[in-house]
């Protein structure tokens, strides 16, 4: 056996154990998952069912072996800039200028601006009858209730989306069950032809993430305060004069975290909005909610009327906007109405926030 083999097969052994050192020595530790997944734990194993764990620890080797997240740090760097392509392709959509959109791993989002995931006009009239059902049992109690629709930013920049996932023509799932609640009372806040008329003049959301930026989040707070002026017309307008906003350089988002290229794809603008000091509400609690995970959060502000707002995660950056023109506001992150809440916090007016592409959340609110 020559030097040359012997060294060959001495690499190659190294190679093998290479996996194994790491996770027992942590070589690559300062490589963490960003790929925004659920890790399993090491399996039981339970006797007799052995195929149960062999299965169940074939699956946790495969997303813990060592070496793992280096290696997707540089897969998702040759992926992304050599050949301009997703390293996680079914969560993250590489468009156009800079942008980045959510993949069809949630709720098929994609699939649905392309018309492939349909909305029939049954299933939206039983939403829009559920809905009506729910408006009616809170008007009981002399609370209004307002349904806002936060736009998915495939249907705000679908410019900026890839040539092969453009929009399909005609009726979209979200005017589909607009149309069905049309024939209700029920008032449906469809703010995307404001954000649209807005973003010519700012960037309304993130390049690289999945939500709405801050001067989007105003943009819509203010388009849903307006529809409650409907009923309330005493209740002031939320005014841009009313917020100092600057232009700052922005960061980089929930996708481009998930590929662990958060520090060189960034947004071009972050917007850094404070409220002048007659528009400033003050949080006043936080309350554990082990149901979504996210604490619920309660605010006192200069306005007048109690708020529950029932959001996602699109409510989150909400919250200082809307609390400021309210007496006492309480936000929390849910997809049902709790009438228990409803009971407890006494509210004049719920607000339930839904993100376009979970609309179907609502049949079940």
């Amino acid at each position: 056996m020559n030097a040359r083999f012997r060294l060959l097969c001495f690499v190659f052994a190294g190679l093998l154990l290479l996996p194994s050192l790491d996770q027992v020595l942590g070589l690559s530790s300062r490589f963490s998952s960003t790929e925004n997944r659920a890790i399993s734990g090491i399996p039981p194993l339970n006797f007799p069912h052995v195929r149960s764990f062999v299965r169940q620890f074939d699956r946790y080797y495969k997303e813990n072996f060592g070496w793992r997240n280096a290696l997707f740090y540089g897969y998702s760097r040759w992926k992304l800039n050599l050949l301009g392509q997703s390293p996680l392709p079914e969560k993250v959509v590489v468009g156009k200028n800079g942008w980045f959109f959510l993949g069809n791993s949630y709720n098929r989002v994609v699939d649905q601006h392309r018309g492939l995931q349909p909305l029939s006009p049954d299933s939206a009239r039983y939403m829009a009858r559920h809905l009506a059902q729910r408006q009616q049992e809170l008007a009981r109690q002399g609370i209004r209730l307002y349904v806002l629709i936060a736009p998915d930013s495939h249907s705000i920049y679908p410019e900026n989306l890839p040539d092969h996932l453009q929009p399909a023509p005609g009726p979209t799932r979200l005017d589909v069950l607009r149309e069905a609640v049309s024939a209700t009372s029920v008032p449906f806040v469809d703010i995307r032809d404001t954000l649209r008329a807005e973003k010519g003049r700012h960037v309304v959301y993130y390049q690289t993430d999945t939500h709405w930026n801050d001067y989007g989040t105003l943009i819509g707070s203010a388009a849903l305060l307006n529809r409650i002026r409907q009923d309330q017309p005493t209740r002031p307008p939320i005014l841009l004069s009313d917020f100092r906003i600057e232009k700052q350089r922005g960061g980089g988002g929930d996708l481009v975290t998930m590929m662990t290229v958060q520090n060189e794809r960034k947004d071009e603008v972050f917007y850094y909005i404070q409220p002048n000091a007659n528009r400033v509400a003050r949080q006043t609690a936080t309350v554990p909610n082990p149901a979504s995970g996210f604490p619920s959060t309660r605010f006192t502000g200069p306005g007048v009327g109690r708020l529950l707002f029932i959001g996602d995660s699109f409510s989150h950056s909400m919250m200082p906007f809307m609390a400021a023109y309210f007496q006492e506001s309480f936000f929390v992150r849910d997809k049902k109405l709790d009438t228990s809440l409803v009971s407890a916090e006494r509210p004049d007016i719920v607000v339930v926030e839904v993100v376009e592409r979970n609309i179907s959340n609502l049949a079940n609110l």
